[in-house]
C-alpha cells in the first residue's frame, strides 16, 4: 500500500529523511504544505488534495497536519484506504505554549545560545543527534516568519467537533510529549470507530527522534488496515 506522508508546522517534509529509511520497503511520497497562500486548514486541505495520488493510499500525518488528513478523511477523499495521526489533535493542543509562540521573533530564538536545549527538551528528546538539532534550526530558520506564525494562529483557531467517520485509523502517541496532551487522543476515538493507539518511546518529533520504531508502528498499522479493507498488503 502507498504511503503518502504530509509533515508537522514546518511543513518541508525534508525532516522525513530517517524514516522514509526506515520504510524503505514501501512506496512513500511525502507531500509538503503551500510555503505561500493562506495556511488555515481548509485552504492546506484543498491544497493537498490537489496533489493525493490516483491509486490507493495510506495518509500518515504528522503534528499540525492532523487536522488536514481528518478533513480528508471526513470529505471521502478519493482512494483513501486509512490514516496513521502522529503525535497530533483535533482542537487546539498546547494553547499557552502556542500562544507564546506566535509572539517571539522565532529566527531570535533560534539564535540564543539556549536554542539547542530548548529544541531538544520541547521537540526532539535529550538523546537527538546534533545533526538532527541543526538539520530541525535550520529548516525552521529558512521558514517565512508570516507562515509560521499563521500556522500557529490555525492551530489555535481549532475546535473540536465529533463527527463518526469510518475509517480504517491509527494513532501513534509519543510517551514524552510536551505539546500535545495524551487526553487528546480521546478526541479521535470519538470521531473513528475502531481507532488504533499505539505508544511509541520519545517526544513530539517521534519519527524524527525514534524512526525505526516508528516505522515498525506504522507497517503493523499498514498491515491491519489491509485485513481490514480485505485489500491485504502490498510492497513495493
Amino acid at each position: 500500500m502507498k504511503l503518502v506522508l504530509l509533515p508537522g508546522m514546518d511543513g518541508t517534509g525534508e525532516l522525513f529523511s530517517s524514516l522514509l529509511f526506515s520504510l524503505s520497503e514501501y512506496e512513500c511520497e511525502v507531500i509538503a504544505l503551500p510555503q505561500t497562500g493562506p495556511q488555515d486548514y481548509a485552504s492546506i486541505t484543498e491544497y493537498v488534495k490537489e496533489k493525493l495520488p490516483q491509486n490507493d493510499f495510506i495518509l500518515v500525518a504528522e503534528s499540525f497536519s492532523g487536522p488536514v488528513a481528518a478533513r480528508l478523511a471526513k470529505e471521502g477523499a478519493e482512494h483513501l484506504q486509512g490514516v496513521i495521526f502522529v503525535a497530533t489533535f483535533l482542537s487546539k493542543p498546547h494553547w499557552l505554549l502556542l500562544s507564546i509562540a506566535r509572539a517571539l521573533p522565532l529566527k531570535l530564538l533560534s539564535a540564543l545560545p539556549f536554542a539547542k536545549l530548548f529544541v531538544k527538551a520541547l521537540f526532539l528528546g535529550s538523546a537527538a543527534s546534533n545533526e538532527l538539532v541543526e538539520q530541525f534550526q535550520s529548516i525552521v530558520d529558512s521558514l517565512p516568519p508570516r507562515v509560521i506564525k499563521a500556522r500557529l494562529s490555525s492551530m489555535l483557531s481549532l475546535s473540536f467537533s465529533a463527527e463518526l467517520i469510518e475509517l480504517p485509523v491509527g494513532y501513534i502517541q509519543a510517551t514524552s510529549d510536551y505539546l500535545v496532551s495524551s487526553n487528546k487522543v480521546t478526541e479521535f476515538s470519538a470521531c473513528f470507530r475502531e481507532l488504533q493507539v499505539r505508544s511509541v518511546e520519545g517526544p513530539h518529533f517521534i519519527l524524527q527522534a525514534n524512526p525505526a520504531k516508528s516505522a515498525e508502528v506504522i507497517s503493523e498499522l499498514v498491515t491491519l488496515f489491509g485485513k481490514q479493507t480485505g485489500k491485504g498488503r502490498v510492497t513495493f
